[in-house]
């Protein structure tokens, strides 16, 4: 019998095993960009639709193309190009390319900087003066109304672009509002006085009011992307870097609300004398805000308490490379997953990488030169209604 007795006590043990064994991870898709497009910018809306813009053309003065994947489906819908003004977007640099929102009822509103300046009146003073036109380099804005077939024209938003240089964002929510939220000169040259400007609109993007200043101590760094979410309060929260001193390169965190901004606060402390080219990524989670950025060639991520305005200790992504532009996603499991880039640099391609986590952001997965990133590319990473994640390349 002494058979059967071992027998018996593998089966427990193998049952055992199996009731602690930890879930199978989410399986994480690579996707191209159509048509041979660069720098991605995906959206996933409620019924599982994929809205996807691209970049396509020089890359000093090319365009924006929207296209969309229905759920289920493995092929996109013919482009729709997003700027009225052909060669009006711009590439070069990664950090200025077009940026998207799904708002109310099915619009997409698409926010780019502009590829070169066109002339425009100076900001309005309380003293008056004059206003002769001046160059001045725009964000431009254009929408998709639900089911068209065509982009609106697209229009200049704000007064305040001068020495507009690191690229903008875009936020929209289900109540109609529109913030289209970007980083440009003050009251004077130099990035000490560069300041947060937040133009709002209440009707889906149709008008938008004046733009409201925010002036922080250290000013912004003038070639790096800042990153917008909006929540259902009303409340922008936004990721930027700093430049005081023209060396503290610090990752920042600012919440704009009806009533105004609270003081910033100081996510992670990066001292260099130049402007290192980088852009932010959020996400909402059931913990919190995630969010996470480059610091010296590596990717961290964090999770913000936009309630108590508090951050979580910083944590480096394992492995080291010369990463940069992450972009992150969460299922409604909880599970995140962070992509980025390693080895791009100016006018330089590299490969993709990713860390999937579980919803308390232990490591589950990952990969390192899982696809590779063409010149002036980064990667957009999303979630699937099934729990599944893709990362459009």
């Amino acid at each position: 019998m002494a058979w059967m007795t071992l027998y018996l006590l593998s089966g427990l043990l193998y049952l055992a095993l199996i009731a602690g064994a930890e879930p199978a991870s989410p399986p994480v898709e690579l996707v191209a960009v159509p048509n041979a497009g660069i720098q991605p910018q995906a959206v996933m809306d409620e019924r599982g639709v994929l809205h996807l813009i691209y970049f396509k053309g020089e890359p000093g003065s090319g365009d924006l193309f929207y296209v969309r994947r229905p759920a289920g489906a493995t092929t996109f819908s013919a482009p729709i190009r997003v700027n009225s003004e052909q060669g009006s977007a711009i590439a070069a640099g990664t950090v200025r390319g077009g940026q998207i929102a799904l708002g109310r009822g099915g619009w997409v509103h698409v926010v780019w900087n502009a590829a070169k300046p066109i002339d425009r009146p100076p900001p309005r003073t309380r003293i008056g003066g004059t206003r002769n036109s001046v160059p001045q380099t725009p964000m431009w804005y254009a929408r998709l109304p639900p089911g068209a077939g065509a982009f609106e024209p697209q229009r200049a938003i704000g007064e305040h672009t001068r020495h507009l240089d690191g690229g903008g964002s875009i936020a929209a929510d289900a109540r109609g509002r529109v913030y289209v939220v970007w980083h440009a000169a003050g009251l004077k040259d130099g990035e000490i006085d560069r300041r947060i400007y937040v133009a709002r609109s209440a009707d889906d993007g149709r008008r938008f009011g004046s733009e409201e200043a925010f002036a922080l101590e250290g000013g912004l760094c003038g070639c790096c992307q800042l990153e917008t979410l909006a929540q259902v309060d009303g409340r922008l929260q936004i990721l930027y870097r700093a430049a005081g001193g023209g060396v503290h390169r610090d990752a920042m965190w600012l919440t704009v609300g009806p009533k105004g901004a609270q003081p910033p606060v100081r996510l992670q402390e990066w001292n260099l004398p130049a402007c290192p080219m980088t852009t932010f990524a959020m996400a909402v989670a059931p913990s919190g805000i995630l969010a996470a950025w480059e610091t010296q060639h590596q990717i961290y991520a964090a999770t913000l308490d936009p309630a108590r305005r508090t951050a979580s200790n910083v944590a480096a992504l394992a492995g080291t490379a010369i990463r940069k532009h992450p972009s992150m996603a969460v299922n409604k499991a909880g599970e995140r997953l962070i992509a980025w880039t390693e080895g791009t640099a100016w006018a330089r391609g590299g490969t993709v990488a990713w860390e999937l986590q579980d919803r308390d952001g232990v490591r589950l997965a990952g990969a390192v030169n899982a696809g590779s990133v063409p010149i002036w590319g980064l990667v957009s990473a999303i979630a699937n209604p099934d729990g599944s994640f893709m990362i459009v390349r």
